[in-house]
Formats: structure tokens, sequence, C-alpha cells
């Protein structure tokens, strides 16, 4: 049975898509203030993936989806062949830019990998100076007399950012920068299947045994996914995991529009209306 949804269904979808659109917003302003202490003499255009990975990694993000959405429920199948290279065009430019966002998380990993156990002086004789203190990854303060007494019994430092960061504080960045690797690298796994999908409209495999093994394994990968969510929100993090939720909702709604239009194919197939 072709799945259909009603006005409400389509409202809640694109309410989802606007919140996400909303937390591109918020993940610019979050990367823009963590930059603004990491690259303290200014973010050279080199460093700009790594500087703001959240945020373009978000738009491009954001961009295919509502790609998928008009590939998989909004256009016919057959659409002008202009309009089918323009979007061809950008969902290549779009999946380009996730890959690049996918290095910038790795390259990420020089914030909790760059710090070392801090043998110095006390390091309440540098308040006022231009040395910061991390509260999380891309939160970062002026190092003050509350937050250094945090650090006497035990700190470390970052040379290149001038970062201090107490061992509590450093482990929960570490993982919180590990756990963006593991999530951008399932999602490239996802898109690239979805667009599999797509280009080869597997109607031709609908309801076959290969059919339901790769969407077994989809089904895995969204796990870990939730997983990933869950530990954003264990770590303390609950706006990173309300993004993760949402992700995950947009594309449940995505993967609805693909079996349906599968489905649909499959029965047009059928009656010899599909090649």
């Amino acid at each position: 049975m072709i799945i259909k949804t009603g006005a409400l269904f389509q409202a809640f979808k694109y309410l989802v898509y606007a919140l996400l659109a909303i937390n591109t917003g918020h993940f610019f302003l979050e990367n823009f203030a963590g930059s603004s202490v990491t690259y303290d003499g200014g973010v050279g255009l080199r460093d700009v993936i790594v500087a703001y990975t959240d945020s373009i990694d978000t738009a491009a993000w954001l961009v295919l989806l509502l790609l998928l959405e008009l590939e998989t429920f909004v256009l016919p199948d057959h659409i002008k062949a202009w309009a089918e290279w323009t979007m061809n065009i950008v969902t290549v430019v779009c999946f380009a830019i996730i890959l690049y966002a996918l290095y910038g998380y790795v390259a990420t990993l020089w914030i909790p990998l760059g710090f070392e156990p801090y043998a110095g002086a006390d390091p309440c004789t540098l308040i006022g100076g231009d040395v910061s203190f991390a509260l999380s990854l891309d939160e970062y303060v002026p190092l003050t007399a509350e937050n250094c007494a945090l650090l006497r019994d035990g700190a470390f430092f970052h040379p290149e950012a001038n970062l201090f960061a107490t061992p509590e504080n450093l482990s929960n960045i570490s993982r919180l920068a590990w756990t963006d690797v593991l999530n951008a690298s399932v999602w490239v796994v996802i898109v690239a299947v979805l667009e599999l999908e797509v280009y080869l409209q597997s109607s031709k495999l609908f309801g076959t045994k290969f059919f339901f093994a790769y969407k077994s394994a989809k089904l895995l990968l969204y796990g870990a996914l939730f997983v990933c969510a869950f530990y954003w929100w264990m770590l303390g993090e609950p706006w990173d995991a309300w993004d993760a939720f949402l992700w995950l909702v947009a594309f449940f709604f995505i993967e609805m529009n693909m079996l349906s239009w599968q489905e649909e194919n499959a029965e047009k197939r059928e009656a010899g209306k599909l090649l």
C-alpha cells in the first residue's frame, strides 16, 4: 500500500525542516564565538572549514535535505533536463561540502589532542592575560579566579590555543569531538545510499531480499545516530542532542517518501507503465 499523508503531517514535516534552519543559525553563532578564542589572530581562509565546521556542515545538509524532498516527494518522476541537471550539480556540490566538513570534524581533533599536562607557574597568575578556560568543545571563557581554582587539582594546557582545561572538561571535549566525527561519518554513508537509491530508481529491487537487506543495514546506521544523539545528551549538550534528533526525524520523512515512491514505481512497473 502506498503511504499517504495529510496536510497536518506535511505541516509537521516542514516545521521540522524550519527548526533545522534555525539550528544552522545557532551553530554559526556558536562557531563564531569559539573561533574568536581559538583563532585570536583571525580565521584564515584555509581554517574556515575547521572554525565553522558545524554551521557549514548543517547548511549543506539542509540544502541536500530539501533536494531529497523535491526528488522523492514534490517533483514528478520526469522533469525537464535542465532542472534535473541543476539539481544534480547542486547535490554534488553539497556532498563535496559535506565531505569537506567531515574533514573539518577530523581536523577539529587538534583541540583535544593538543592539550598536555600543565607544569608551569600557578595558572592564576595569568588571569587578565590572553588565556582562556575551556568549559566544553567550542565553549571557552576568560580565565578568572573562579575557574582558575578548578585547576588546582590538575590542569591541562593547549599552547597553540592558549587554553586551560580541567581533566574532566578535557575528557568531555575529547568525547564530544570524537562523537562529531562518528556522527558525520555515518551520515555520509546514509546519504550516499539514499542518493544511490534515487539514481537507480530502486523500484526494480522493491520487495526483494536485497531490498530488505540494505534497508535493514540503514536501520543499523540510524541506530548509531540515535546513540550519538543520546550520548550528546548524557555529555550535557542538549542542543546537539536536539539537533541530532531533528535530523533523524527529517530523514524519517525522507525514508517514508522513498518507500512510497519505490512502491508506486513498483506497481507501475508491474502494470507495464514504467520501463
